[in-house]
């Protein structure tokens, strides 16, 4: 593993996994940001991780479509012309599929419905980074990108790994487990100090719902250890994702204390209650693009009560509230 800095001040860096061929050639897991201080750091590491020079990239697998993982394989492609794979399922993503600044703008347009203020609305389009890389996620989604099906055979190096679908962060997130079942490359689907972000982009999906599931799975597995997007390898990875699905069953029961206390709530007014982890006094305080995480995790909490009929909508003017059924 290579640890390459990204320009994503809360996060500072991504995880790379590079495997060597007999050859001298390289596949890769993941690649770094598009930008030529990220792809610099990354072969600088990739030089040293291997004590030579880079015959060639055979392969670049994607865990999943978020820019810090994918947009360096843009580059990477014009100087060694890997091939690129990601998972089936984020192909169809909304991210994808088209211009990333509307999918934001999709997202803000369900927000509103939600009761977001417009004076909120329009900090977090200023500040919102998808506006200001639209060029990486343009560059990734011109490239040939290959389809990574359920239980496919990836041979990295000289490793083998079968893909495992884990959505729940992004629709198509993909885990590499190893053949021998002793660990998995999981992407963002788990870390070791803070919870992966999920968030409501589209009223017709439960996010969290199917996060849990990938939780689920995970902590069935017997990893001896995970090597997560970010941070440190994660050493019993199942006693973490069971962490994980506590961590977001003590959320939605919060929710529905807030509910009862209150009646009904729009979602922002859920979002602005909930007691986030946190350096910020008050919801006030919090930078825009903060919110814009934390108003999307309240909706997936409020989607999945709704999945289980804990909760209903009722709409007034155009926007929406929950309260308890």
């Amino acid at each position: 593993m290579v640890n390459v800095w990204i320009p994503i001040q809360s996060l500072g860096s991504v995880n790379v996994a590079v495997f060597r061929k007999d050859s001298g050639e390289v596949d890769i897991v993941d690649a770094g940001m598009y930008s030529a201080r990220s792809i610099h750091d990354l072969i600088a590491k990739v030089k040293n991780k291997i004590r030579g020079r880079i015959e060639g990239v055979g392969k670049i697998v994607i865990t999943h479509f978020h820019v810090d993982h994918m947009s360096g394989a843009a580059i990477l492609k014009e100087v060694f012309e890997p091939t690129v794979f990601i998972g089936v399922g984020e192909l169809d993503t909304p991210l994808r599929s088209g211009s990333p600044d509307m999918f934001v703008e999709n997202i803000l347009s369900l927000y509103r419905e939600h009761g977001v203020p417009e004076a909120v609305i329009e900090s977090i389009r200023r500040t919102h980074p998808v506006f200001r890389t639209i060029l990486a996620y343009r560059a990734f989604s011109s490239l040939d990108l290959r389809p990574i099906y359920p239980g496919d055979i990836l041979k990295l190096g000289e490793a083998e790994y079968r893909a495992l679908p884990a959505p729940g962060h992004t629709p198509g997130h993909i885990v590499l487990e190893s053949l021998d079942g002793t660990h998995a490359i999981v992407g963002d689907t788990l870390l070791e100090r803070i919870t992966p972000s999920v968030i409501l982009y589209d009223e017709s999906h439960d996010p969290l719902g199917h996060y849990l599931k990938t939780l689920e799975m995970l902590a069935q597995k017997n990893y001896l250890v995970a090597y997560p997007g970010h941070g440190n390898p994660i050493i019993s990875p199942a006693e973490r994702a069971r962490e994980l699905v506590e961590h977001h069953r003590k959320r939605l029961e919060e929710v529905l204390s807030l509910l009862r206390r209150k009646g009904s709530m729009t979602g922002y007014e859920v979002a602005s209650s909930m007691k986030w982890r946190t350096s910020y006094s008050n919801w006030a305080e919090y930078p825009p693009v903060e919110k814009f995480f934390a108003i999307g995790e309240a909706l997936a909490h409020l989607k999945r009560l709704q999945v289980e009929m804990k909760v209903e909508v009722i709409e007034r003017d155009g926007v929406k509230k929950f309260r308890i059924l």
